[in-house]
């Protein structure tokens, strides 16, 4: 597994030379083809390569908040497990077991990229862990793994232990047009 620090430091590398937290904007630079298709609701997103091109597919059906939230997950597979598709090919990477450590590296590379410290802890004085990621309009697994990296860069939050590596396969109400920072 790679370390959260080597996800820190390889998001921290892409932010500075392209200047930006975009996960658009960074598929474009680094030539990552996106594509959207109507998966049925069977599938949110994936990450494969062929041909020598890199290619995210991300489910035509999901809000636009979620589908920033996938877009930056499927850039950390791009950026993190280029080989493992590669090897693996187009039909294992659609598939990946949920409890798989390149599922949960793509979710650290997710939430290092769009949610940026400073932002984060300013909103924890003011708010509790799951206000604060409503206010953010992120999943609270989300959030949780941000806490486990500002942990390991030496703040003092703890991790909710909420997360787990499988947290975008749930429908979070992203299909159905509910609320879906709703937190019960």
């Amino acid at each position: 597994m790679r370390t959260t620090a080597h996800i820190i430091e390889t998001v921290n590398r892409l932010v500075e030379k392209y200047d930006t937290r975009d996960p658009y904007e960074l598929c474009r630079v680094l030539g990552i083809k996106v594509h959207f298709f109507d998966m049925e609701k069977k599938l949110k997103g994936f990450f494969f390569y062929q041909s020598r091109q890199k290619n995210i597919v991300i489910d035509s059906n999901v809000n636009d908040v979620l589908e920033r939230i996938l877009i930056a997950h499927e850039l950390g597979h791009a950026v993190l497990h280029t080989k493992i598709a590669m090897m693996k090919g187009f039909q294992e990477m659609e598939v990946l077991d949920g409890s798989s450590l390149e599922e949960d590296e793509a979710n650290f590379f997710a939430a290092e990229l769009l949610l940026e410290d400073r932002e984060v802890l300013d909103y924890l004085s003011e708010y509790s862990f799951f206000e604060t990621a409503k206010q953010l309009y992120v999943p609270a697994a989300l959030l949780d793994y941000k806490f486990s990296l500002l942990h390991e860069k030496g703040e003092l939050v703890n991790p909710m232990h909420l997360r787990k590596s499988d947290f975008l396969k749930e429908d979070l109400g992203a299909y159905d047009g509910k609320d879906y920072f709703e937190y019960q």
